[in-house]
């Protein structure tokens, strides 16, 4: 008689060898959101991401962390966390880890630092400005004026993204999904969600900052703020990182 498995319900026949079974299913973003703040919660791990199928199987997980710990124990981490906390068994092929080297976990030429953010004079898109090693990069976004003051933070945030995809100059599709302004105590901060469509598949990505006196500025850091971890690996992949190694190391264990 076949021994039963103790993982017999959200995955089917616990994976035994000539045994099919269902592979478990991430519920909508909300779940995959949660597995991924899980996962950054392991030492060795600053920032995690998950490609799904459609019907919501985990295909890929990727993983950017700064170097030190064996990227081998990592893995192992990942896989029992998502087994004994969401019951989902992954093949250790499927996951990534990418450990930026910290002399150069950017290349200079990609570095990105905020200029300004204002409403373009005399009409209703906001204008923001970053500046890398190869000059400055422009982004505009129309501001609704029914959305009042959260509108004209959301342009910012929209221009921010533009500017940063011309400064990549590659196919990284960049989105603002959500734009809040959040009470804290004594203070206000901005959260913004984004999006990013590549090669690789979609993502989802989030952000803030403290909003100090400037709420364009604070929006357009937050959107900043939320890619910032993914830029190494966006880089590498536009530079051809995994094979030249000049960005940092892909390790599949």
């Amino acid at each position: 008689m076949e021994r039963p498995s103790r993982f017999r319900g959200p995955l089917g026949r616990g994976g035994k060898k000539g045994v099919a079974r269902t592979p478990r299913i991430v519920r909508g973003r909300k779940e995959a959101e949660e597995i991924c703040r899980a996962i950054e919660r392991i030492p060795g791990v600053s920032s995690a991401a998950l490609t799904l199928s459609p019907q919501g199987e985990i295909l890929e997980v990727h993983l950017v962390g700064p170097p030190g710990r064996s990227p081998k124990r990592i893995v192992r981490d990942v896989e029992s966390l998502l087994c004994a906390q969401f019951r989902i068994r992954i093949d250790y092929r499927k996951i990534s880890l990418v450990q930026p080297r910290p002399e150069d976990a950017l290349p200079a030429s990609k570095r990105l630092r905020f200029i300004s953010a204002m409403p373009r004079p005399g009409g209703p898109e906001v204008q923001v400005i970053l500046q890398t090693a190869k000059g400055r990069f422009e982004g505009m976004a129309r501001a609704e004026h029914k959305d009042g003051e959260r509108g004209r933070a959301l342009a910012a945030a929209s221009a921010t993204l533009q500017a940063v995809e011309k400064a990549l100059g590659q196919a990284v599709v960049l989105k603002v999904d959500e734009l809040q302004i959040v009470p804290a105590e004594d203070r206000q901060v901005c959260l913004a969600v984004v999006s990013a469509a590549t090669t690789k598949g979609r993502e989802q990505l989030s952000g803030t900052c403290i909003v100090n006196g400037d709420l364009l500025a604070s929006a357009s850091k937050a959107a900043l703020d939320a890619i910032n971890r993914r830029l190494p690996v966006w880089s590498m992949d536009e530079e051809g990182g995994e094979e030249k190694g000049a960005l940092s190391r892909m390790v599949h264990v």
